[in-house]
Parts: C-alpha cells; structure tokens; sequence
C-alpha cells in the first residue's frame, strides 16, 4: 500500500499545498488568527461591560415628599439622581437608567410595620438600564436591611438571629477558582477546536487534490504513470490528512496566543497530564484519518472544484452540531454511552482529560471505533477511485 510511489505522490501533493496561497490562508494562517482575534473580542466586551458596571449610574425619583429612602439612595455611591422634565421620555432614550416611584408616606408606612410598594421602571432591551436595575434594587433591599436590623436591636434580639447558618465554600486541595474557571472554559473551547479542525482542516487540501485536478485535467496523466491507483490514492490521501494535522496545531497555536492576549480568556487552568495529551493526539489524527478519507472520497466524486465545495461545506456544519451539543457537558459525569457515538467519543475523551480522568476503557473503546470508522472511509475512498465513471465522468 505505501511504496516509493506513494511518498513520490506525497511529496508532489504537499509542494503543490505550500505553494497554494489559498489553502495556506484556510488551512494555517486562519486557525492562528481566529482565537486570537476572538480573546481580543472577548477582552474589549468584558472591559467594557466592567467599565459600565464600575461608572456611576443615573436614575430619577420619582416622589411628593423627601424620605429618608429618598435620602439613602441619594447618598450610595455610584448613584448620580438627575431630575429630567420627562422622567419616562429620558428613559426610553436612556439618558436615565432607571426611575425609581416613592408612595406618599413612605417612612410612615414603614414606622407603622406596614409594606410601602416602591416601583422601579427601567428599559427591559437594553442591558445597561437592567443592570442598573439591579443595583437599584441591591440599593434598596439593603436599605431595609437595615430597618430589619433596627427593628431587632429595639426589641433586643440580635441581628444574627437572621443567619444561624454560616456558609463557606472551599475548593478540594490544589484548585483555586481562577483554576476552576480556566478548566470550564478549556472544556468547552478545546474540544470543539481540535475536533473541528481535526475533521475539516483538510477540507481544501481535499478540494484542490481531488476536483481541482480533475478541473485542471491534470488527474489523467498521473494514472497512466507506473504507480498503481492505490499508491497514487494513498500518496494523495496522507497529503490531506498533513493538511488537517497542520490545521489542528495551527489552531492550537492561536489557542495559546490567545490566552497571552487575554489571560481572562483561559483562567489559569490546569496543565493536562503527558498521557492524556498524548491520548487525545492519537484519537484527534485519527480523526483527521476518518475525516480526510471522507473528504477526499466526495472531492473524486464532484465534477469541479465548486461542486466539491458545495458537497463539502455541509460536513463542517455536521462536524460543529455535537461540538456544540457537548459544549456544557461535565467531563466528571459523561454518560458511557457517549464513546459509541461517532464524533462525541472523541470529544469525550478530550473532555475527561482536561480535567483530569484518564480512563484506558474509554480510550481504548474509542480507539478501536476510530479504527473502524478509518478503515470504513478508506474502504469508501478506494471504491471511488476506482470507478472510472465517478472519476471521469463530467
């Protein structure tokens, strides 16, 4: 199966890839900037969001007396209390964030135990004047509190009779929060990257090796040279599956870039143990083995290089559903029969390792499907190949 024509074939394959600007682009240069960008994203809608959030906000109230409320609310800090002519009109265009409606009587009310009802008017599309809500209502529960509070020392009861209960949270040995925070975002970022680039990096390697020779007709000469259709097919198929490897640690690479542009991005997360990374290498190349098969087998049977990619670009949609369908699934608590389902084994497997579980079951159940799963997209490849009314038919 692999002679000295098959790497001949491999070695021509890969030096038309290099020199293909185009796959270059889609194949390394975009999987290094896509995260990278994406952390830049991130990091100016999160400082932005904590700019908002740290800046005072302005509100209105709305009362016919001054209370003691009223004067609480003033004094908070990060409260601005402007007095518009049109307190609703300035909030529909949010020149105010929120308005705030005090009853007549209130601190009466509030002597005499009775429940004043204060109302807070805000913009429910838009997510400052709900934030600012918020806060509002912080401001003014904290405010009763206090009356609760003031209420329990007059009847000389202590405070503290409201919480018998005191409450810590401790992190098992050797975790942190920013290292819980940096494992559920790998968990969800890293599976999705490796098994997508996996399966779709090679893509336009596929494309152009495939339909693009059969466009260019130059897919004819090379069969009636004296390598035989196998050797020709394997030199073209490993060619591929380098494309999507390539593409893989390009992404892994804009991953890491990433998290030094944004160290948000990624918490501080855990290292992944040498055995699982070395496990969860295996099973993302025999992805790119399954995947790289499949893709070539549908570049063959395309007439052109743009029928190619219209058969093609659906496969990158099938690839990303259940990367996003297991997005939020708890690497700890993964049901079994999740490693006998195409795809979701895999990022499965990747899942456990991030945080930590290394299951040999589980990874040998996985690979002996890839296996399968390899040998059934060859077997499909071969018979494309060499029917000669898919490849030359036009």
């Amino acid at each position: 199966m692999i002679n000295k024509y098959t790497w001949i074939v491999l070695k021509k394959e890969l030096t038309d890839i290099f020199r293909d600007k185009k796959t270059l682009i889609t194949s390394i240069l975009i999987p290094i900037l896509v995260f990278p960008i994406m952390a830049f994203v991130i990091g100016m809608g999160t400082d932005k969001f904590i700019d908002d959030s740290s800046q005072d906000i302005s509100i209105a109230i709305i009362s016919e007396e001054e209370s003691k409320l009223e004067s609480f609310i003033r004094d908070h800090e990060g409260i601005n209390v402007v007095a518009p002519d049109n307190p609703e009109e300035a909030l529909s265009e949010l020149d105010i964030k929120a308005i705030i409606k005090i009853p007549q009587g209130v601190d009466q009310q509030i002597e005499n135990d009775e429940m004043p009802d204060i109302e807070i008017l805000y913009d429910s599309t838009s997510t400052n004047s709900d934030s600012a809500r918020s806060r509002v209502a912080g401001i003014i529960g904290e405010y009763s509190q206090s009356i609760v509070f003031n209420r329990l020392e007059e009847l000389g009861i202590d405070p503290q009779v409201l919480n018998p209960i005191s409450v810590s949270s401790t992190p098992i040995a050797n975790q942190d929060e920013d290292a819980g925070l940096g494992i559920m975002i790998l968990s969800m970022l890293l599976p999705l990257m490796l098994t997508v680039w996996a399966a779709v990096g090679g893509i336009p390697a596929a494309t152009d090796l495939g339909a693009g020779e059969k466009e260019r007709q130059t897919l004819e000469p090379l069969l009636t040279t004296r390598a035989n259709r196998l050797s020709l097919l394997m030199g073209k198929y490993f060619a591929v599956v380098i494309a999507a490897i390539m593409g893989t640690i390009a992404a892994l690479i804009g991953f890491g870039i990433a998290g030094k542009i944004n160290p948000n991005f990624m918490g501080t997360g855990s290292g992944m143990p040498l055995k699982s990374a070395v496990a969860v290498g295996i099973l993302c190349i025999g992805l790119a083995l399954v995947f790289s098969a499949l893709e070539l087998a549908i570049s063959f049977f395309a007439r052109s290089f743009k029928e190619a990619q219209t058969y093609l670009s659906p496969l990158t949609i099938v690839v990303m559903l259940p990367a996003y369908l297991t997005m939020y699934l708890d690497g700890k608590e993964i049901p079994e029969y999740f490693f006998h389902i195409p795809l979701v084994n895999t990022i499965a497997v990747i899942k456990e390792s991030i945080v930590l579980v290394f299951n040999i079951q589980h990874i040998l159940i996985v690979s002996g499907w890839t296996i399968l799963y390899i040998a059934l997209a060859l077997f499909l490849t071969v018979k494309m190949f060499n029917k000669e009314s898919v490849m030359f038919r036009s």
